[in-house]
């Protein structure tokens, strides 16, 4: 058996700011309440995600990776494995909130930090989001656990949007906005204020004493200089080229069919943020049916790729 590249089942997170669109996605588990959260790429403990087509069908991430230990590729040195991806639907906003970076968070808590970039798929109108501190904001005042929505910078996305929040960058999802994050593989997230929400019963709890260690205060610069920190600016297709991943906007037609190649060093990832019906993915022997919300995992060395059908794919590596 060779490798082969894999399609992933999404894991459905419940979460108190969560809504309903999530629940349509293909292979979607059936849960009760509000779905804030579908996990379409997650090797973690408790959420590894299932395979869906193939020899290895029924099995996981996690065991794929042990029969074919050269998947990853030899770009990358690390130990664990190095992407998340998220599609999230915010039907309310999230908790305002900051997320640390490696040195911190390998010194405190024993993991990777978190730095993440968001492809903005649906906006309401007049949505916002909070993305750092308003200006002549010192960020001692945004961890006083007084909720002020106005010591923070807000705008307004619509479809097509990227939004890149480096470590230390407070930021917020507001209601009405459906999105797909590409992060450090992650859990790492210090809640500032959280809008006296309850989850199971209970006020969710605040981290403002981390939160007070970790926030930076960014200009507009600073965060487009972090998002394409390793280049990228003058392909159109690159949305997001930091020193954790990179990620591109594909597009496939049926008058243009769309071909892209998978490196030998390095594993890519595919994520489908928009599709026609019919839309299918062609791997050498390979047919895999494409929709809104599939996620591909293609082992390092695959090659060519191509896609037929009405879609807009995000290709993410590291």
């Amino acid at each position: 058996m060779t490798p082969y590249p894999i399609l992933l089942a999404p894991i459905m997170r419940p979460l108190p700011w969560g809504g309903n669109r999530l629940k349509e996605l293909s292979e979607a588990e059936a849960v009760e309440g509000p779905v804030g959260e579908a996990w379409i790429m997650s090797k973690r403990n408790g959420a590894v995600s299932k395979i869906l087509n193939g020899p290895l069908a029924g099995s996981d991430l996690g065991e794929y990776l042990n029969v074919f230990p050269d998947a990853v590729g030899d770009a990358y040195q690390g130990t664990d494995f190095p992407l998340l991806l998220k599609l999230i639907d915010a039907a309310d906003k999230l908790s305002v909130q900051v997320h640390p970076d490696d040195a911190y968070a390998r010194r405190v808590e024993g993991e990777s930090g978190k730095c993440e970039v968001w492809y903005i798929i649906d906006a309401a109108p007049g949505s916002e989001i909070i993305a750092g501190l308003a200006d002549g904001v010192d960020p001692k005042e945004v961890t006083s656990g007084i909720p002020d929505e106005s010591l923070f910078r807000k705008i307004h996305p619509v479809a097509g949007d990227v939004v890149f929040i480096p470590p230390g960058l407070v930021h917020s999802i507001g209601a009405g906005i459906l999105l797909c994050e590409i992060q450090q593989n992650s859990d790492l997230t210090y809640r500032i204020f959280d809008f006296g929400r309850k989850w199971n019963g209970a006020p969710r709890q605040l981290h403002l004493h981390k939160a007070a260690d970790c926030i930076s205060n960014y200009s507009n610069d600073d965060i487009e200089n972090r998002r394409f920190s390793i280049g990228g600016r003058t392909d159109p297709s690159i949305i997001c080229s930091c020193e954790k991943f990179t990620v591109k906007k594909l597009l496939s037609s049926n008058s243009k069919p769309l071909s892209f190649e998978v490196p030998d060093d390095r594993f890519s990832s595919l994520t489908v943020v928009g599709s026609e019906s019919g839309t299918e993915l062609y791997a050498g022997n390979a047919v895999i049916p494409l929709s809104f919300g599939s996620c591909v995992f293609f082992p390092a060395g695959t090659g060519n790729i191509k896609i037929s059908g009405n879609a807009f794919v995000l290709i993410s590596e590291i």
